[in-house]
């Protein structure tokens, strides 16, 4: 099932659940493919280094375009910073792997995922549908 674009709570809550689900089925073997090859390759030279990072930041911005078009249809509130906080959910999701990966256990990646979730809904005014990925 796709996703679409990032921009309601109802998504950000699906994409957590499918993350979830993913990393379960696979035994939480390989983490998140992209960290792993950025923790590989970022030391390797300058220019590979300099790549990673424009992928991290491209990820960063298609959260940050979610979050955007939600303030911007007034789902979340106008002073909420979508930049730090598509940075703090990429931060959740990035760590939540690897400590899943590391602890074969779901836990980190949910309650990581849950909190990243949890936090944009507490820049919203809307009464919840649900919580977390479990939701």
């Amino acid at each position: 099932m796709g996703l679409g674009h990032l921009d309601s709570l109802d998504t950000w809550r699906l994409w957590a659940r499918m993350i979830t689900e993913r990393q379960e089925s696979r035994g939480f073997r390989g983490g998140c493919d992209f960290g792993s090859l950025a923790g590989q390759l970022v030391e390797s030279d300058p220019e590979t280094r300099a790549d990673l990072a424009k992928g991290y930041r491209e990820w960063a911005g298609l959260f940050r375009d979610g979050l955007a078009a939600m303030r911007d249809r007034g789902d979340l509130r106008p002073d909420t910073d979508v930049d730090a906080l598509a940075l703090a959910t990429l931060r959740a999701l990035q760590g939540g792997l690897l400590l899943s990966q590391t602890l074969r256990d779901v836990a980190p990646l949910r309650e990581a995922l849950t909190a990243a979730v949890d936090r944009i809904e507490g820049f919203s005014d809307q009464i919840p549908a649900g919580r977390g990925p479990g939701s």
